[in-house]
């Protein structure tokens, strides 16, 4: 098959995986689909440099023997050189199926050279470095081309998924969906190696929300599709790199990181204003990262990611289930109470989808109960956490606390009991007053502190007067340092000794949000007319001009030409594909837009 990866072969980065990974280039080479697309030229480039790398390593291999188990660095340049002819492929024609795992193939042998590094090995990284740096451009166009052509297949598949069966196999359209699950397939294995080229390149202990955020350009669109591709795809799968499963833990933990409130600054001069511009920047910029969240798919794909590495690495599984909890809250948390819900904010849209997704969230909590806490301000947080997105639920249910029997709603009240029952798990007083009070929001929230009461009045009633203030605090403020509260909440004021405070009352100096804000997806749909579609009014990924000056989405144009005929969809004359010639200018006025568009926003409304 063309798509075993080249680690599936000998040793992951050894002269034998090599060779197996340039054959299969040279296979690729030789398919239809490349000899369509591709000029002979750019075709008999590709093969020279194979063939130049397939002699090269079989004489090292003859050389150092089968106990070769990496290649030798006079391997290197024709190596490098090789990846930059199929990486290449992305700026010469649209990525069909086997041209998306040519461009694999390319990462692939990045990756692999990049291996020493990842293990902590002496390597001269100078070639490599010089080939990433000579890449650079080509991978931030290839980023975007797999955040267009992800989008545009999942909508694909879920139109094919909502058809009716068919019995007549000539009216049948299942090839074409098999074609785009196949494809997109290609697509999400591509941001896997992609993904991998960049933390070997950084180094998986450097990997942070902020390392990613500066590799797509501060594009929080672009990186939670890659990402979601990433984690779209199985760990044990032979065609993915070894060690997946600590990429993708790698992954979920920089995902994690994107709630820094530093990020929403990223060129910070000192001109950001005082605190409540710069808590509108950051609103602003949470938005964004809910919205790119929303119209990615990145969410659910993160969840069962976190699940799957629960399950085979309990203890790490459970720290980083824990952050996405976590994360996920922090996202939530303006969303989380009648008080701030803005109904033109996307992140109401992540809300529903956490909502939908209820039930693995559920599964992921216990999974990181089940490992216990090794610090008490590790499980105060998560209490805290788990408050917040329980308050969050109930209003996307529009039940009233306790009616849900989600398997999330469920999991709390078993940690309120388990805490409980646990002593709260702290030792220090001030630890207890912050737990008793991030217990009593979570246990109020999923309609269990009437059932609590009982054991968290004996504990409230060892605190002191002033770990009694200091609960109370928690529980008032309405900032993101105080607890979520949905509206049952008076009562567990009341059990700290404090009148109920009023629902209506906001935070005094805040100012008012500016209405409508767009979403990520708002501003994707707003694009300028010259860089979208004419047929379907998408923005362009890969465009052509027709001899009447009318600009369309290649194989969106070829899609309708192959199901209407040969007559252009806008004037109604005569076309071909064929007729029809490339542009790369638009294509890096799309790129350029794209990449600038979030950012130019944020400023405008900061």
């Amino acid at each position: 098959m063309d798509g075993d990866g080249s680690e599936a072969h000998g040793i992951p980065g050894s002269t034998t995986a090599l060779l197996s990974l340039v054959d299969r280039i040279l296979r690729l080479t030789q398919h239809d689909q490349v000899a369509l697309a591709l000029t002979s030229m750019d075709r008999e480039q590709l093969q020279f440099r194979a063939s130049e790398a397939s002699q090269t390593l079989s004489l090292c291999k003859e050389r150092e023997g089968e106990a070769a188990r990496r290649p030798v660095e006079s391997s290197f340049p024709c190596l490098c050189g090789l990846a930059v002819e199929c990486i290449n492929v992305v700026e010469k024609a649209e990525l069909s199926t086997v041209l998306a795992r040519l461009v694999t193939a390319g990462c692939e042998v990045l990756a692999a050279l990049l291996l020493p590094l990842a293990d902590g090995e002496a390597s001269s990284f100078d070639w490599i470095r010089e080939t990433l740096e000579d890449l650079s451009d080509q991978i931030d166009f290839l980023a975007l081309e797999v955040y267009c052509g992800l989008g545009r297949l999942e909508s694909k598949v879920l139109e094919s998924d909502e058809l009716p069966v068919v019995l007549d196999p000539i009216e049948d359209d299942f090839g074409a969906y098999w074609g785009s699950i196949e494809h997109r397939q290609a697509l999400q294995e591509l941001s896997a190696w992609l993904m991998c080229v960049l933390f070997r390149a950084l180094g998986y202990a450097s990997v942070t929300a902020s390392s990613l955020m500066e590799f797509v350009n501060h594009d929080l669109l672009c990186l939670c599709s890659l990402l979601r591709g990433l984690f779209a795809v199985r760990a044990d799968d032979s065609s993915l790199p070894h060690d997946t499963s600590e990429i993708q833990g790698v992954a979920l933990g920089a995902l994690c990181g994107l709630t820094a409130p530093d990020l929403a600054f990223p060129r910070s001069d000192g001109s950001e204003g005082d605190i409540h511009e710069q808590n509108r920047s950051l609103h602003f910029y949470l938005e964004v990262l809910g919205a790119a969240m929303v119209e990615t798919g990145v969410l659910e794909s993160a969840v069962d990611a976190a699940l799957a590495r629960s399950s085979h690495f309990p203890k790490e599984g459970a720290a980083t289930g824990s952050k996405l909890i976590q994360f996920l809250a922090s996202l939530l948390a303006q969303v989380a109470t009648p008080l701030h819900d803005d109904p033109q904010s996307p992140l109401l849209k992540l809300r529903a989808d956490v909502h939908r997704i209820a039930d693995k969230l559920g599964r992921l909590l216990e999974a990181v109960a089940a490992q216990g806490f090794d610090h008490p301000m590790n499980l105060r947080e998560l209490v805290a956490s788990c408050a917040c997105l329980a308050a969050a639920l109930v209003l996307q249910s529009g039940m009233s606390e306790g009616c849900s029997d989600d398997h999330f709603t469920l999991s709390c009240r078993l940690l309120v009991t388990s805490c409980c029952d646990a002593d709260l798990g702290c030792t220090e007083a001030s630890d207890r007053a912050a737990m008793l009070a991030a217990l009593g929001a979570l246990a109020s929230n999923v309609g269990d502190l009437e059932y609590i009461s009982p054991r968290l009045s004996e504990h409230i009633s060892r605190l002191s007067a002033d770990d009694l203030a200091r609960a109370r605090m928690r529980l008032t403020r309405h900032d993101r340092h105080g607890l979520v509260l949905t509206a049952a909440g008076d009562s567990l004021l009341a059990l700290f000794g404090t009148a109920p405070v009023p629902q209506e009352v906001a935070p005094h100096a805040a100012p008012k949000s500016p209405p409508a804000k767009p979403g990520l997806r708002d501003i994707v749909q707003n694009a300028p007319k010259e860089l979208r579609c004419a047929l379907d009014e998408k923005l362009l990924c890969d465009p052509v001009v027709s001899p009447g000056g009318v600009i369309f989405e290649r194989s969106t144009l070829a899609r309708w030409l192959q199901k209407h005929g040969n007559t252009c969809p806008v004037t109604g004359e005569g076309l071909c594909l064929e007729d029809c010639s490339r542009s790369p200018e638009l294509r890096k006025k799309v790129t350029e837009w794209v990449r600038g568009e979030a950012r130019r926003d944020g400023k405008r409304k900061g």
